[in-house]
């Protein structure tokens, strides 16, 4: 039986997001990972045991950093947790089924692309299929659409690519002189629905001026239609232009480190020279060895020749792009995708204080790699037909597939995933680490634990490590706190050294209150060493006002010093103009605890800055009368 010509494209696209899902399904059987941590595991709003409207809203604007921002995925979350709890295999089950639909919206873009580039009717089926393919089964995509907190990249891209198809759409009909304006307003609710995914949407601009530069050409059967087009993205190229030189570079540009970084602005712009070949070379050689997942062993590059490949990196990049601009008009579809892989970076690639390199990153730049490969592919001769290059082709998506499915398998046992990433990036304080927190969960807190010794010496290497922080030493005094031994004097030692030094994360935080937890709890972590670690990064600058009244409530209740938790309250309430309530919860709990003469001068302090204009309820007459 024949299929309609009509239902072969559908057939077609499902084919693919079917292989994406055969291809990736086992990795669905892993864990978290690294910062679905923080914003999906410990994010308590995101955790609704029955839905309600307002619970709901609270958890789609959960996300901390971004202040409520990418609520359309944060609320696919929150349905996850609704689902199945915490188990993550609910969450990576939909994240592939998304990556699967966009598989097929590739293929489907990529059917129209190859039209405009003039492929034969007859090869567009099969080269749309092979180019959808080698996407959706590349095993760079592992690493987004199996990491549980890239839905929100996934996500975006899904009403990305709808609306480039109904762009193109658009436009094509526009040069046919027939009615477009349906295609082109759905466009904008398109973008919309990206947005509140995640904020790459915002280069959908970037895309289409770049097909217009190449496939599209600007071409309408109306003269002032395409007059209209060009005049628009002239005036939309100088205004985005404007705003990056006047609002975006001066508000990110900082001549020293970025906070959390060990990197300035002008660093990281150079050291993109070196990633952005990198990426290219993990696409057009996907072996294992390159796809390391963590890259915080990539020193930044200090000087255009600081590290020399710096300044190859950059002539690279600079003839690959001039090359696509000469040939924009005669290999349009090479053009494109050369262009689209620059524009999928214009974020991540530029100004903005983020980690240095990334796999996720690539996720839509994969394909304009791949529209330029098959561009070149096109100019290879063939005497005898079409047949080897198909066959050549049909070997190179077989073979991603495998080293994808082997990649996927690996991400389905998490102690499996962690020592294939220690052993293949030894030098990465991050995959040691994780290494060594898997032991130590391994030990379900038995204290005769052998994987107690294997997290110690995994640890300890993480530790000696150059560019490690203070994780590695902090869940090395913690896992002596756990078998009731004496805080490691190395471990304080060392921390202390770089606490000093090292850019100050989240992390670094949670490291130290992870400490005051412990020895809460009663085990036996270091009172005065842990004392002269906050010390260390009060003194750095700046600390949030409730970090300084958890510290004082420490000093006073576990290190038994009053006159150093008198400082720490001090701090807090100086620092507590965006929690003004702090300093009447701190008299409060003074109060509680009978300790009245401290409660009263904390009073009084708070009160000469303004902040406590009346002691709390009860407490004027007790202090007057307890604290003499």
């Amino acid at each position: 039986m024949t299929l309609p010509s009509a239902l072969r494209p559908l057939v077609l696209a499902l084919l693919v997001a079917a292989a994406a899902t055969l291809v990736f399904w086992p990795g669905t059987s892993g864990s978290f990972l690294f910062d679905d941590y923080d914003a999906l595991v410990e994010n308590s709003a995101l955790h609704l045991e029955t839905f309600s409207w307002e619970g709901f809203m609270r958890a789609a604007t959960s996300f901390q950093p971004g202040g409520g921002a990418r609520p359309l995925a944060m609320a696919s979350f929150a349905l996850d947790y609704l689902a199945g709890g915490l188990d993550p295999f609910v969450y990576k089950r939909t994240g592939l089924l998304v990556h699967a639909a966009n598989a097929a919206l590739v293929f489907f873009l990529a059917l129209r692309l190859l039209a405009l580039a003039g492929v034969g009717e007859r090869h567009r089926p099969p080269a749309a299929l092979a180019l959808a393919l080698l996407w959706a089964v590349h095993p760079l995509q592992v690493s987004t659409a199996l990491y549980v907190v890239q839905r929100m990249e996934t996500l975006s891209l899904f009403f990305v690519l709808l609306a480039l198809i109904a762009y193109v759409a658009a436009r094509q009909r526009q040069q046919e002189g027939r009615r477009a304006w349906p295609w082109l307003l759905a466009v904008l609710p398109l973008l919309a629905l990206g947005l509140l995914a995640k904020e790459s949407a915002a280069l959908f601009p970037a895309y289409a001026l770049a097909l217009e530069l190449t496939v599209l050409g600007f071409r309408a059967a109306r003269p002032g239609v395409a007059r209209a087009w060009r005049l628009a993205y002239c005036a939309g190229t100088l205004a985005a232009l404007a705003l990056f030189a006047f609002v975006v570079a001066p508000h990110y540009w900082a001549a020293e480190p970025y906070p959390y970084r060990d990197f300035n602005t002008a660093e990281r712009l150079l050291t993109q020279l070196r990633v952005l070949p990198a990426y290219l070379g993990q696409m057009l050689l996907p072996l294992p060895r390159f796809l390391t997942f963590y890259y915080d062993t990539l020193e930044p590059s200090r000087g255009l020749f600081d590290p020399p490949t710096t300044a190859l990196g950059g002539l690279f990049l600079a003839t690959l792009a001039a090359a696509a601009w000469a040939l924009r008009r005669r290999r349009p579809l090479f053009a494109l995708g050369v262009f689209w892989f620059f524009a999928a970076h214009l974020i991540t690639s530029n100004v903005v204080p983020l980690e240095l390199m990334f796999e996720h990153r690539n996720y839509f730049a994969l394909f304009g790699v791949l529209l330029a490969l098959a561009d070149l592919v096109r100019l290879v001769p063939t005497r005898d037909g079409p047949a080897i290059k198909y066959l050549g082709v049909g070997a190179l998506v077989a073979g991603f597939a495998v080293f994808g499915a082997i990649r996927a398998a690996m991400w389905s046992n998490p102690l499996m995933l962690a020592m294939e990433l220690a052993e293949r990036n030894p030098d990465s304080p991050r995959a040691a680490l994780d290494l060594g927190i898997i032991y130590y969960g391994m030990a379900d807190g038995n204290p005769d634990s052998p994987f107690l010794d294997m997290a110690r010496r995994q640890l300890e290497h993480a530790a000696a490590l150059p560019r490690a922080g203070i994780l590695p030493d902090a869940n090395l005094i913690l896992l002596a706190a756990l078998r009731d031994e004496p805080s490691p004097q190395a471990s304080w030692d060392r921390l202390q050294r770089r606490l000093r030094t090292i850019p100050l994360t989240p992390e670094t935080m949670n490291s130290l209150t992870n400490l005051l937890s412990a020895r809460r709890k009663g085990h036996p972590v270091d009172e005065h060493q842990l004392l002269a670690a906050f010390d260390i990064l009060f003194s750095r600058g700046p600390q949030p006002a409730f970090l300084y009244a958890q510290v004082g409530d420490f000093a006073l209740n576990f290190a038994g010093d009053e006159a150093r938790a008198l400082g720490y309250f001090r701090q807090a309430i100086e620092h507590a103009q965006s929690q003004p309530e702090l300093p009447g919860q701190i008299v409060a709990n003074l109060l509680q605890e009978g300790r009245f003469a401290l409660a009263a001068e904390l009073a009084e302090y708070a009160r000469g800055r303004g902040l406590l204009p009346t002691a709390p309820e009860g407490a004027n007459s007790r202090i007057t009368k307890n604290a003499n």
